[in-house]
């Protein structure tokens, strides 16, 4: 399957991924929030590239942080509306599986959240991000956990202990994704990860994996015990890296 088969895939689940991902709130970005402002640090003044930026919340929120951002996606749908309404952010279309479009600018902080696994080639995106870097600036992303998302829970009937069962992690695997319509998602273990941002002369800084929130914000008091459960359970991560010094 090419790349374009897959932001065809996006194209047609914009409507249900814009209504299912409403911003800040969301599940993932409140895990990712905490880590991703201790990386980037005070960004006003600062030149921000949103990677995989979707209809353009995450954007809106750092440039409302103070900083200067363009957002970048190859669905033509999901960006279709993002002008009229974040109007003081840029926004471009473009086939991230390329690479960054040329000629590039120089950023102090490039995020991209709950991206890196949609997409089916890495190399050419991570070589541009390490080379339009600036030499203090900061790599933050997050994806899908390798390990521990896609593992299906089990309960032991006889002692009714809780655990993930985790199968074929070290193999690399396209898988279908039911959410938003579907849409692909690509599995590589975390060491395939950090063996790719080292090709590229990036040095891993920070790793988090936060515990599983649940889509909802009622206070932990009121969770179920099956979520109380999955808290201890990290279905996503996040890593920040910084170009290397030579």
């Amino acid at each position: 399957m090419s790349s374009s088969d897959d932001i065809q895939l996006w194209n047609e689940a914009t409507d249900r991924y814009a209504q299912h991902i409403s911003g800040i709130d969301d599940s993932f970005y409140r895990r990712f929030n905490p880590f991703l402002w201790q990386a980037l640090g005070d960004v006003t003044g600062q030149r921000l590239l949103d990677l995989g930026c979707g209809h353009g919340w995450l954007a809106e929120h750092l440039r409302q942080a103070g900083a200067t951002v363009t957002g970048i996606d190859g669905s033509t749908e999901l960006l279709r509306h993002v002008s009229a309404a974040y109007p003081e952010v840029t926004f471009t279309t473009h086939d991230l599986t390329t690479g960054l479009p040329h000629p590039m600018q120089t950023y102090h902080g490039i995020i991209a959240h709950m991206v890196l696994t949609d997409l089916p080639e890495l190399q050419p995106l991570i070589a541009d991000v390490r080379a339009c870097l600036a030499p203090d600036g900061v790599f933050a992303f997050s994806i899908l956990h390798p390990c521990f998302f896609a593992q299906t829970s089990v309960e032991d009937a006889a002692t009714g202990q809780r655990y993930r069962k985790v199968t074929g992690y070290l193999q690399h695997e396209r898988r279908w994704i039911t959410s938003f319509g579907g849409h692909h998602h690509y599995h590589r273990p975390l060491s395939w990860y950090v063996d790719l941002l080292a090709r590229n002369h990036l040095v891993v800084t920070g790793l988090h994996e936060p515990p599983t929130l649940p889509a909802h914000l009622n206070p932990e008091p009121e969770w179920t015990d099956y979520e109380r459960w999955l808290a201890t359970i990290p279905t996503m991560l996040a890593i920040a890296c910084r170009p290397a010094q030579t």
